[in-house]
């Protein structure tokens, strides 16, 4: 079984019984999402913008957790006072794997409209136990991910620097997954709009718009009936 929590904007939890990892926890409008003391294994920043890397270090210190991201990001939690033996560079296709857990990084880009500058972003594939998870971070370009195999999307959606609507359904449709869990959104009208095509389109996928502080469990049951329970 894998639990997946919501924190809010892009910061998700998974976790199963053997590892578990802390996506995003970001920075906002100078509030952190997660707290300080949140307990995980293992922090996954996709850029190093304070949005995306937010208070990773020290959730860190904190909970002993390892740091992961691309250089650009390691090297910002390294000035910010991270310990040098919880950073990791993420490279490109090449898989990090630990006990329970294995993560593939893509390199995709994050536009930042404000000034039409556009950084690098990583696009995660995570693997735990059964489940295959994909998440695109804050990203506006699709990379490998519309051809990978996957039990549950997590895709940005909204504009603003990441995928328009019809975007983010043209990939889901793509990817086939499970479960669609859209990100990022600053209306109701978008997770709508977004849910409306998924179920129109969609045949075998269930949109899923997550609360902050929802959790959600997914399972195979019976071998192969995928089932999913949101609390």
């Amino acid at each position: 079984m894998l639990t997946i929590t919501y924190f809010g904007k892009t910061s998700f939890m998974l976790e199963s019984k053997e590892a578990s990892v802390l996506i995003n926890p970001g920075i906002w409008e100078g509030t952190p999402i997660v707290s300080d003391d949140q307990a995980c294994q293992m922090i996954i920043a996709t850029n190093h913008d304070d949005d995306a890397m937010g208070n990773s270090v020290e959730i860190a210190a904190n909970s002993k957790a390892w740091i992961l991201g691309n250089e650009p990001t390691i090297e910002k939690a390294r000035e910010q006072g991270g310990k040098p033996w919880l950073l990791h560079v993420l490279q490109p296709e090449i898989p990090y794997e630990i006990p329970g857990m294995k993560v593939t990084p893509f390199p995709l880009k994050k536009g930042r409209p404000e000034s039409s500058e556009v950084i690098e972003n990583l696009g995660i594939y995570v693997e735990m136990g059964s489940m295959k998870a994909t998440y695109l971070g804050d990203a506006s370009i699709r990379g490998p991910f519309g051809q990978m195999e996957s039990n549950i999307l997590i895709v940005p959606i909204g504009g603003d620097g990441v995928f328009d609507i019809k975007d983010a359904v043209s990939l889901t449709l793509d990817v086939k997954p499970q479960i669609a869990v859209p990100m990022r959104w600053s209306s109701d009208e978008q997770t709508k709009k977004y849910s409306k095509y998924i179920d129109q389109f969609g045949h075998g996928i269930a949109p899923v718009t997550m609360e902050i502080g929802q959790r959600m469990e997914v399972q195979w049951a019976a071998g192969n009936e995928f089932r999913f329970e949101l609390s």
